[in-house]
């Protein structure tokens, strides 16, 4: 009698995936004495995974281009000539006796017509 045996092909598989996006762990203690070493990998492109007694609790990536950035290089949204441009309304000065009401009337009716 033959019995077929199993092999478990999770094992390598996960070991596969986490090789392709170089997850690295750490537990909390590691991660407070060595802050300052942890975060220039994650500058570097590592994924980093914090773990609390061995389970897994959050995940510390790299930030990727805003999504500004990334609608530009899409092509969605064209980027201003004169980002610091800033709108100014034109300035009138009272002359004569009109009141700002009598002036802001003749105002309106020249941009009526």
């Amino acid at each position: 009698m033959a019995t077929a045996t199993k092999r478990a092909k999770s094992a390598p598989a996960k070991k596969e995936v986490e090789a392709t996006i170089h997850t690295q762990s750490v537990g909390v203690r590691e991660l407070r004495q060595s802050a300052s070493k942890i975060l220039d990998q994650v500058k570097d492109g590592a994924v980093i995974e914090i773990t609390e007694h061995g389970v897994p609790v959050a995940r510390l990536v790299p930030i990727t281009k805003s999504l500004y950035e990334e609608y530009i290089a899409a092509g969605l949204i064209i980027p201003a000539e004169n980002p610091d441009w800033r709108f100014t309304a034109p300035t009138y000065r009272l002359k004569g006796k009109k009141t700002s009401t009598e002036l802001l009337m003749e105002i309106r009716a020249e941009a009526r017509y």
